[in-house]
């Protein structure tokens, strides 16, 4: 079974006209597009995606099983979205439910919104089955800050995971300084049965500073979504370091590393924005080669490490 623990649908209605029109201005400047080019033929791509198509290009790829997310980007600075919070979730539940054998929830929650939060999040996980909570701190929090102790105290009582963003950010109205990955070691701290997973595994900046968390926080985990382009352009050092990470003791409960790392694309942003530049194709035949890869520059990789990677991290954390 491979799982893929990061996935999207994102029609229109999922972010404010001021987000895709900043985004649009973004990709265009990027790509030496016209921005009337990006609306028209690609941001289309995107926001014309359903569950059906989604599992086209999963079958396709081979993926067994995605974790698609709700985004809420509405406490930002762009603003909120034409559907409400609770809208948005309940559009990615009635997908799942469509698939339910491949794909499960997330639940896409502003803990900033407070009480609203928690019952988003209740509603969410126990009449909609969603697995997982993800939060955005890039959209201008900490996750650290003690406002959200209740929040968190719900996921504890509701067995839910939070997948927190740590990689630099691209999106317009966010900002990076937010999804240092250290505001996210005082969370595990204080709630040792939450199992936290930090989304992008810090790429490219935190990287290290992930592994370090994660040595000594048996409850945190990663996932690998967004590191594509670093491992397809540069090889020999994503797979050196791979190799690294993998070798790492816990020191903590004695939970290895490799027991924590998970395999996630992104999909569809990275592909059809091309900021990221691998189909989901592409991306899982690499990852399942990095044994072979790996013998290339005298490294050695087992199977069953790329096993736990691709499929069975996954499963144990978010119970599927």
């Amino acid at each position: 079974m491979l799982i893929n623990v990061h996935g999207h649908l994102l029609p229109r209605n999922v972010w404010s006209d001021k987000h895709w029109d900043l985004l649009a201005s973004q990709v265009a400047s990027s790509l030496n597009l016209p921005k009337e080019t990006v609306f028209e033929q690609m941001l289309p791509q995107i926001w014309n995606i359903d569950a059906e198509r989604l599992v086209e290009v999963m079958d396709s790829a081979g993926i067994d099983k995605a974790m698609i997310m709700g985004v809420d980007f509405g406490m930002s600075w762009v603003g909120e979205a034409p559907w409400s919070v609770e809208e948005m979730n309940h559009y990615i539940a009635k997908q799942v439910e469509e698939y339910p054998d491949k794909l499960a929830g997330i639940c896409g929650v502003d803990p900033r919104r407070g009480e609203r939060a928690i019952k988003i999040l209740e509603k969410a996980v126990e009449e909609w089955g969603m697995v997982a909570v993800k939060i955005w701190p890039v959209t201008g929090f900490y996750p650290d800050d003690r406002e959200f102790w209740p929040f968190y105290e719900k996921c504890v009582e509701l067995g839910v995971p939070v997948h927190s963003h740590t990689a630099s950010v691209i999106f317009p109205g966010q900002e990076s300084k937010w999804a240092d990955p250290i505001y996210l070691d005082g969370v595990a701290s204080h709630f040792p049965d939450l199992k936290i997973v930090m989304v992008h595994f810090g790429a490219p900046n935190w990287t290290y500073k992930c592994v370090g968390i994660m040595s000594g926080r048996p409850n945190v985990y990663v996932e690998i979504s967004g590191h594509q382009t670093f491992a397809a352009a540069m090889p020999q050092r994503w797979l050196s370091d791979l190799r690294y990470y993998l070798n790492i003791p816990s020191v903590s409960a004695g939970r290895s590393i490799g027991d924590r790392i998970m395999f996630g694309t992104d999909w569809p942003l990275g592909v059809q924005l091309a900021l990221i530049g691998l189909s989901e194709e592409v991306w899982v035949d690499w990852v399942k080669k990095i044994p072979e890869k790996g013998k290339e520059y005298g490294l050695k990789f087992t199977q069953e490490e790329v096993k736990k990677i691709l499929s069975d991290n996954a499963k144990k954390i978010h119970k599927l």
